[in-house]
């Protein structure tokens, strides 16, 4: 299996843990918390393979609340040349960036770390996503004792602070208010705002 499918299983796992709540039903046993909803690890999955378009989002928050760190956060992400070194391109679909996500959802079912489970519901059928307990284990371990995986890690974080408790349509919406964003073409890839972003941190610091 191709090296990337693994670091895409990792990366989705940590975001699974990092923005996972108590699952209340505990069933089956043995995972101990749920995350909820695909639209929303879509979203969020957004803001890690595009560094340059959280970087907007962490500039648009930073000048709401005047927090000091949102602004070194985004400034970090180009001193470290993220937009052309960190990004992972994504497909533009109907509703808005979105990869099928079955290869990596197997990998992480296959060793028993998530288990996707849809809910029925009158008006939708989401899909949620269980952590065992050696899910949550492995991600700690994988942070702890890989180093390359350490920005990952960090970087889930990172995004689950940004997205405020938002969920997935929320955050949809707001990925939609870039222009480049929402009028990407079928199919193609979601470009880079990386120039006009940088811009926008040149502007800050005169």
């Amino acid at each position: 299996m191709a090296n990337t499918e693994y670091r895409d299983a990792v990366r989705i796992l940590f975001l699974l843990v990092e923005g996972s709540v108590e699952n209340p039903e505990i069933t089956p046993a043995g995972y101990p918390r749920r995350f909820e909803g695909e639209t929303r690890l879509q979203a969020l999955d957004f803001w890690i393979r595009y560094p340059d378009y959280l970087a907007d989002e962490l500039l648009a928050q930073y000048l709401e609340s005047s927090e000091v760190a949102l602004l070194e956060a985004a400034r970090g992400i180009f001193d470290d040349n993220e937009p052309s070194e960190k990004a992972i391109p994504m497909l533009r679909r109907y509703f808005g960036a979105y990869e099928p996500l079955d290869t990596v959802l197997s990998i992480l079912a296959v060793a028993g770390l998530v288990r996707p489970v849809t809910v029925h519901h009158p008006t939708a059928n989401p899909r949620h996503f269980l952590l065992s307990e050696a899910g949550i284990e492995l991600a700690g371990r994988i942070a702890r004792e890989h180093s390359i995986f350490g920005w990952y890690a960090a970087r889930a974080k990172l995004v689950l602070k940004v997205a405020k408790g938002r969920g997935g349509s929320a955050l949809k919406e707001r990925q939609h208010q870039q222009k480049e964003y929402h009028e990407a073409q079928l199919h193609d890839l979601i470009p880079t705002i990386a120039d006009r972003v940088r811009a926008r941190l040149e502007e800050i610091k005169a």
